[in-house]
């Protein structure tokens, strides 16, 4: 490895054992070895600590184990963590991984560098498969949009890596989850990172901002990595504590950010429907819940934000019959 390899490879981590270990070993099955990894511990627990401790003796000076935080402080969250971990990245590009998940094809790395080196592209997608607390397959494919307008309609620059335009990634519900996400580091750098003010939905807000800026983005519609659900592990995601009224919120507040940060009409588009769909299954929950007068503020919300007539008829019942 070079002072300034290829790819950094990020990974937050907060009191995992095993889960960590296998997200490492398939990075280090990467036929592709030009890259750092940078292993943030967040305030796990002092036992895991000493367990991370001896779990590096097992890999080479590739891998960087940095403590953010006091063993069983309250963690920083995920979105500053990897900003700390972008700061710190000697990379030319910043790929992402969760300790609790991995990437399963060992050209992932690979086949990115060589795409990204033709291409000089600030971004670099895949596909993705989500699996349950079984083991079984979820969701085959997680941008099953883009995959298909990328087959038909992509430009084909090497064998299964397709170029897109913004308006042809940016396809509503379809996003990059962190573990298919490779970015420039001037391009991370030029949009500020990850928005440090959510601990939900990071991941998304990240992935619009990147392609309202890139200069060019590239797509392997390929399932290179696996996301384990997850409820997998309730006891220890942050996800899973928080309660469904909290995500709404926080989803509002992230399209809200986007409409503030964007410029391209295909990212606004998209934070503009992400937002109305989310305050429209707020006000239905809330209506459910007999909290119609709430319900009302947010209808008239979900239609500002993306107009149609069924909707518009929704929000005045609600209005005139309760």
């Amino acid at each position: 490895m070079t002072d300034t390899p290829f790819f950094s490879i990020i990974i937050p981590t907060r009191n995992r054992g095993q889960e960590l270990e296998n997200c490492l070993n398939a990075i280090e099955q990467q036929s592709f070895t030009d890259y750092e990894v940078l292993v943030l511990d967040d305030g796990s627990e002092q036992l895991i600590r000493e367990q991370h401790r001896q779990r590096q003796e097992k890999y080479d000076n590739r891998f960087k184990w940095l403590e953010i935080n006091n063993a069983g402080a309250l963690g920083s969250g995920p979105s500053i963590v990897r900003n700390i971990g972008i700061e710190k990245a000697n990379g030319q590009y910043i790929a992402f991984c969760d300790d609790d998940d991995c990437w399963h094809r060992e050209d992932y790395l690979a086949v990115a560098a060589e795409a990204l080196q033709k291409a000089n592209a600030q971004a670099y997608f895949s596909g993705m498969q989500i699996k349950n607390e079984q083991d079984k397959i979820v969701i085959a494919r997680q941008m099953n949009t883009v995959s298909e307008i990328a087959l038909k309609y992509g430009k084909m620059l090497i064998d299964g890596v397709y170029s897109l335009s913004p308006e042809q990634i940016l396809c509503y519900p379809d996003y990059a989850h962190l573990n298919i996400t490779i970015v420039s580091k001037d391009l991370l750098q030029q949009i500020g990172g990850f928005w440090p003010h959510t601990r939900f939905a990071e991941d998304v807000d990240l992935f619009v901002r990147v392609c309202d800026k890139a200069q060019g983005i590239l797509f392997r519609p390929e399932i290179c990595a696996t996301h384990f659900a997850p409820e997998k592990r309730k006891t220890t995601s942050v996800t899973n504590q928080m309660s469904l009224q909290d995500k709404r919120l926080l989803e509002v507040s992230v399209y809200q950010h986007l409409l503030l940060c964007c410029n391209s009409k295909s990212a606004i588009d998209y934070a503009r429907q992400s937002l109305a769909i989310t305050e429209k299954m707020l006000t239905e929950e809330l209506v459910a819940d007999k909290q119609v007068k709430k319900a009302r503020i947010f209808s008239v919300s979900a239609l500002s934000a993306w107009p149609s007539v069924k909707w518009a008829v929704y929000s005045l019942v609600l209005w005139l019959r309760f």
